[in-house]
């Protein structure tokens, strides 16, 4: 048996434990539920100025804004040694962040411990398990990388309740504990037999000649910057990011001042658009190794400008119009994050392919500081119609962009065919 043939029967475990790992990661969507425990328990140390659940949002925020950062830092590892350290020093970040903000006192002490712990063992198990999926999975890069990236909104969705039983049980500090225990246990526990990727892997699946995938080179994240291709896709990222984020950041707010839903189903909508976003990473990505991921791509976003259009046109009492609008939205939101990782390998090669896909996901954080700035801008009465209009406005923008980048590889391939 050859080392190739014994890689290919190993890849669905190595697949298996990706998913597994990005589950449990999934945690950093649970700071709601913590942050609300956590208010009252800070306070109790009589702090100057008391602790709000507004206070606390900032934390939440430092730990977004690392997780592109050293997803960049643990790519480049990833791709000279493999993932198996990368995810263990990820995985021990994990667990020293939330013990150590079991132990905190005050808001300044969690920036240190959840801000940037946290937030930097997130980035860095995110950015291994992602883009090794899609190094073992050359043939269906779309499947792997919408697998993995799915696991993490299951990990979203399903977490924080399991997080809120516990405090109920054993209270915010205990819950803390048990929480690093485990991520340090099952993260660390699950790196062990992670291997890299060989590069016979790839050898092994001929690309087909097609407009999804033309590349034979490997481009270090420098090239792949200087590529022409880079930023239509670029942009269409950081679109598709800021538009789905404008909605996602205000949802409940919406349910219940648009629709006037109480607040059980405010959080059912909230519910909604978590399963739609994950539905979305997984059906995208799969679906784009058959379709091609940039027409997928153009699909969704059609698809999310009818939700946007169902949004716009929903009144006091219309759940049902409302519902599908945001499922919409959820879909095309959690499909960019499906598809990229394969889309990335694609046009830039695997040899690379974490470091790359890290630097285009710097595309989410423009999203994730001008998506919520937009929409707090234009909907402080509480009217969100022009909200909706911007966000029908940046998905046409995307298709354009979706245009501009078909139309530079029809260039590519025509002047490949020219020359040969």
């Amino acid at each position: 048996m050859t080392s190739t043939e014994a890689i290919l029967k190993k890849r669905g475990m190595y697949l298996a434990l990706f998913c597994l790992i990005n589950f449990f990661t999934g945690i950093i969507y649970a700071w709601s539920v913590f942050s609300s425990a956590l208010v009252p328990h800070l306070n109790t140390f009589g702090p100057e100025t008391p602790v709000t659940m507004a206070t606390l949002g900032s934390v939440f925020g430092l730990a977004t804004a690392m997780t592109p950062i050293t997803m960049l830092v643990g790519g480049y590892i990833n791709d000279r040694f493999g993932p198996k350290k990368i995810i263990m020093v990820g995985g021990l970040c994990l667990a020293v962040g939330y013990l150590t903000s079991a132990l905190a006192t005050s808001v300044s002490t969690l920036y240190l411990t959840y801000g940037l712990f946290a937030g930097a063992g997130t980035g860095l198990v995110n950015g291994c398990t992602i883009n090794s999926a899609v190094k073992f999975f050359p043939d269906k890069r779309g499947f792997a990388g919408g697998l993995v990236t799915a696991c993490l909104g299951v990990g979203g969705a399903l977490i924080p309740f399991a997080a809120n039983a516990l405090i109920a049980q054993v209270g915010i500090v205990n819950t803390l504990f048990v929480i690093a225990c485990v991520l340090g246990c099952v993260i660390v526990g699950a790196a062990i037999p992670l291997i890299p990727c060989p590069s016979e892997l790839a050898q092994a699946f001929a690309p087909k000649e097609t407009l999804r995938s033309t590349v034979n080179t490997d481009y270090s994240w420098k090239e792949m910057i200087g590529s022409p291709r880079f930023y239509p896709l670029f942009a269409l990222f950081a679109i598709a990011s800021t538009m789905g984020l404008m909605m996602i950041s205000n949802i409940s707010g919406i349910a219940k001042t648009q629709i006037g839903m109480n607040t059980a189903l405010a959080a059912l909508s909230v519910s909604a658009l978590s399963l739609a976003n994950t539905s979305g990473r997984f059906l995208s990505g799969t679906l784009s190794d058959k379709l091609g991921r940039i027409q997928m791509l153009t699909l969704i976003l059609l698809v999310a400008m009818g939700g946007l259009g169902l949004l716009y046109f929903a009144g006091e009492g219309d759940t049902l119009a409302f519902f599908t609008g945001i499922v919409g939205v959820g879909l095309c939101y959690g499909a960019f994050f499906g598809t990229y990782p394969g889309l990335v390998a694609d046009e830039f090669g695997l040899k690379n392919n974490s470091v790359n896909f890290s630097v285009m996901a710097f595309a989410y954080s423009i999203g994730g500081f001008a998506g919520p700035l937009i929409i707090r801008s234009v909907s402080a009465q509480g009217n969100y119609s022009t909200a909706y209009l911007l966000a029908l406005g940046l998905a046409l923008l995307g298709l354009l962009c979706a245009v501009w980048f078909i139309a530079m590889k029809r260039k590519m391939q025509l002047k490949t065919i020219l020359v040969d």
